[in-house]
């Protein structure tokens, strides 16, 4: 079995792409919550001190919007002709 490597890729960016919106989403609804920013979460208390959700927040948007622009650059590269 042969995989097409360009659709894993966006496939791959697709899911980077709604996950990280759902996290940065959760993020939101549990500051908007617990009315803080930072501070004591019960959300994550169980975490290393610098993985906190604010952090997590940020990483999963920075990933979604790395996912959309790999998604966008793959959709944009012309496709090679096959003889």
């Amino acid at each position: 079995m042969r995989i097409n490597v360009r659709k894993l890729f966006i496939s791959i960016a697709e899911a980077l792409i709604i996950y990280g919106l759902i996290i940065v989403g959760y993020g939101i609804l549990v500051i908007h919550i617990t009315q803080t920013w930072s501070g004591d979460w019960p959300v994550d208390r169980n975490l290393p001190s610098w993985f906190t959700l604010d952090n997590f927040m940020m990483a999963s948007f920075a990933l979604s919007f790395f996912g959309f622009i790999w998604r966008y650059l793959k959709y944009t590269e012309p496709i090679s002709e096959q003889t």
